[in-house]
């Protein structure tokens, strides 16, 4: 799939890449989503140097393929276990990243997917929320052993026509909530 940005001198995008997140332990994520979810591990890098900064550091980073267009490049989920930092504090760091702020979408074909992604997971001892009906899709949510959260959503045509609609309405809506956050900060200021 080609994505082209709205402005046209733009380099276009094809799609996800990677996603990357910290993890507390690499190889309790990778049996989540090799083991669990069937995602192969494609990669795992050993990295001593900050790749931008040049600092020293000791961290893995591993990719879970998750998708791949024929012929294309494959979607990833990436995730890095840092050993050597003790001035984070990772049970803070986990603790404030679930919820709808960070996670990670993945689309399947179609509801009955849904359905048996469900069963498949909670087979596996994995507590799935849903299937949630947003209107413009359904998903499951379910987390993995990092406490990220995660979800499969799917739509069908009614869906497909819903989000057609809510996407003409974004501009009106962003203009909306602009408003809405300016007469907040105008109300605080009073």
């Amino acid at each position: 799939m080609t994505r082209i940005p709205v402005d046209p001198e733009l380099p276009r995008v094809y799609g996800l890449d990677h996603s990357a997140y910290r993890c507390r332990d690499a190889e309790e994520t990778r049996a989540f989503y090799e083991d669990i979810c069937g995602f192969p591990c494609t990669l795992a890098l050993h990295i001593d140097r900050h790749p931008t900064t040049g600092e020293d550091v000791n961290y893995l980073h591993i990719f879970f393929e998750i998708s791949r267009e024929k012929e294309g490049m494959p979607e990833n989920i990436a995730f890095f276990e840092v050993t050597d930092r003790a001035d984070d504090d990772p049970d803070e760091l986990f603790k404030t990243r679930w919820g709808m702020d960070l996670h990670f979408a993945m689309r399947v074909a179609d509801y009955p997917a849904l359905d048996v992604w469900k069963e498949k997971l909670e087979a596996k001892g994995v507590s799935v929320e849903g299937p949630i009906d947003h209107g413009i899709f359904r998903s499951i949510y379910f987390h993995d052993p990092n406490g990220y959260r995660l979800e499969f959503c799917a739509k069908d045509a009614a869906a497909i026509r819903a989000t057609a609609a809510e996407s003409a309405l974004s501009r009106e809506n962003l203009r909306n909530w602009n408003e809405w956050k300016a007469s907040r900060t105008r109300a605080a200021a009073e």
